[in-house]
């Protein structure tokens, strides 16, 4: 179980906190920077034995053309420089455990990535980083479809459950069901802090969302770790220094105890979940 964010948190004391508070055992992070990644950040995490999903690539405009197109090759010219051993030796030794492509792939003001784009992105990441799971955020129901049905190269989606996507039942199946159905391994997770219903009395992130109450982490947490062959849970975000739409602090929210204790027990549950490889499933057989 892991989380998006943990500014504030990202040194020895605070990833050994999140991960013995909060049961954490992965989040997820994003740089730019391998000699960063390599000299510092993978280390730190392995020291406090955590693993580590990554965004490689930058925000998006460092591949958008002037026009707002998603620019494939921009893209992969940003990835490049990750090609690296001292890189890969963390992705061998089990730190460095996912790549994510991509994030929001509809926020580009014009053509935004297909999933032929999708797929050229986690080939050549593969290429790169041989053995590092590949994924992109955006529930698997939104994801372009690619010709054949089935993507070839990517690995996973994660769905990332908010209350206006609606039922938590139908989501959680639905969400699964088209995953399986595109080939890609599940990633299951919670907006927690921008998709309550209100009943928090705690402003969100953005103005008119609402975070999440213990409660709802806790409901909505038992469903969505159930799906079978869910591979990993990542829930966006704790973050200790980013502030939220009433000026408050994310962390300072979910540092309460009965926020703290649902997360805590979010985590035990996925760890009672079956263990599932991260990665492509396995192909149907005919």
């Amino acid at each position: 179980m892991g989380f998006w964010g943990l500014n504030g948190r990202i040194n020895p004391a605070g990833l050994r906190d999140v991960r013995s508070r909060l049961g954490a055992d992965l989040f997820h992070s994003a740089t730019v920077d391998p000699a960063f990644a390599t000299a510092v950040l993978l280390p730190m995490a392995r020291e406090a034995g955590l693993k580590v999903s990554l965004r490689l690539t930058g925000d998006h405009g460092r591949y958008t053309r002037v026009n707002g197109d998603f620019d494939r090759g921009a893209w992969l010219a940003m990835l490049d420089r990750w090609d690296r051993d001292d890189v890969r030796a963390f992705v061998a030794d089990g730190t460095l455990v996912g790549h994510m492509l991509l994030d929001d792939i509809y926020t580009f003001e014009g053509r935004p990535p297909d999933a032929e784009d999708l797929d050229a992105l986690a080939a050549a990441s593969h290429r790169i980083l041989p053995g590092l799971m590949t994924f992109v955020r955006e529930k698997a129901t939104g994801l372009p479809a690619p010709r054949g049905g089935r993507y070839r190269h990517v690995d996973a989606v994660v769905n990332q459950y908010r209350v206006r996507d609606g039922d938590v039942q139908t989501y959680a199946r639905d969400q699964a069901a088209r995953s399986r159905a595109l080939g890609l391994g599940i990633i299951m997770g919670l907006n927690i802090a921008n998709g309550g219903d209100g009943s928090s009395g705690q402003p969100g992130w953005q103005q008119g969302r609402w975070a999440m109450s213990a409660a709802e982490i806790d409901r909505y947490g038992a469903v969505l770790t159930a799906v079978p062959g869910c591979s990993m849970f990542l829930s966006w975000e704790y973050d200790a220094r980013e502030r939220w739409s009433d000026g408050s602090v994310g962390a300072d929210w979910f540092d309460q105890p009965a926020q703290t204790q649902a997360l805590k027990q979010l985590s035990e549950r996925m760890h009672q979940h079956p263990p599932v490889a991260l990665g492509r499933p396995a192909a149907p057989t005919p």
